[in-house]
């Protein structure tokens, strides 16, 4: 079920399918170059959006705040800690000197247009970066997106499910919250699928499956693209659609829409 996507046709028939899968050929019509890692950290944690958690690994999302005492490591004792990093407003760093020097006209412009050329709109598309210290997690979730992950730095083992519907039925995602979603104590290793995504390898997650992230013995760094909306001949896929169809019949207990731009 991890098989390659190389072609256009191949995405087109299954994006919106329940399983993850890598992609590679014309299907990243993108590239480019990063400083070194260090600097890039460093760059982000002085953010005041930028968001620390301990990247411990265990069955939920972590509530924990550490932001302020990553700031305040050496940046080679930074690089050693247990974290996770977050930032979701990257345009700022889209500038001459900044880490993300060139971004929109290498990496956003040119995956929006692919996207267009193949019959696809969606209402948003923007990045988000998740950088995790060595065997650090970002536990079980869900997202309200459908997410296209790069990796850039060091190994992560991603981690979905090959039947995301029994552990996260209509009613579970319809309902879902982060702060109260768990990994179910009886999902095995043979319930899971895991791809290793290594240095410019890019992987495709549906919307709203299950799934969580681990990183390897060293420090990890992925750009994710976040869509919503995204249709492909003016469909969506049918996760997002009967999230859609539940926020028209139950306005006061549906999820809100994710907002995001690239700012």
């Amino acid at each position: 079920m991890n098989t390659t996507v190389a072609t256009w046709g191949e995405f087109q028939e299954r994006w919106s399918g329940v399983h993850n899968f890598l992609m590679t050929a014309e299907c990243v019509p993108f590239g480019l170059d990063l400083p070194p890692l260090d600097r890039v950290i460093d760059e982000l944690r002085r953010d005041p959006e930028v968001s620390v958690h301990s990247g411990v690994k265990g069955p939920k999302l972590h509530r924990d705040n550490l932001t302020e005492e990553f700031r305040k490591l050496p940046i080679d004792r930074a690089l050693k800690a247990s974290f996770t990093l977050g930032h979701f407003r990257l345009g700022r760093f889209d500038a001459p000197g900044r880490f993300l020097h060139g971004f929109e006209r290498r990496v956003l412009d040119p995956w929006r247009d692919a996207l267009t050329a193949q019959g696809f709109t969606f209402e948003r598309c923007y990045p988000i970066i998740f950088i995790s210290g060595a065997g650090c997690a970002t536990n079980y979730h869900m997202d309200f997106s459908h997410v296209l992950a790069w990796q850039r730095c060091g190994v992560k083992r991603f981690y979905g499910l090959k039947d995301p519907d029994r552990w996260a039925p209509h009613e579970a995602r319809m309902a879902y919250d982060p702060a109260r979603f768990e990994r179910p104590a009886n999902l095995t290793p043979e319930d899971a699928l895991c791809t290793e995504m290594r240095p410019g390898d890019v992987l495709w997650n549906v919307i709203l499956t299950p799934h969580w992230v681990e990183a390897s013995d060293e420090v990890a760094m992925s750009i994710n693209l976040s869509h919503g909306g995204l249709r492909l001949h003016g469909r969506l896929c049918p996760f997002e659609q009967e999230l859609e169809d539940f926020r028209q019949s139950h306005p006061d207990r549906a999820p809100q829409k994710v907002k995001g731009e690239y700012s």
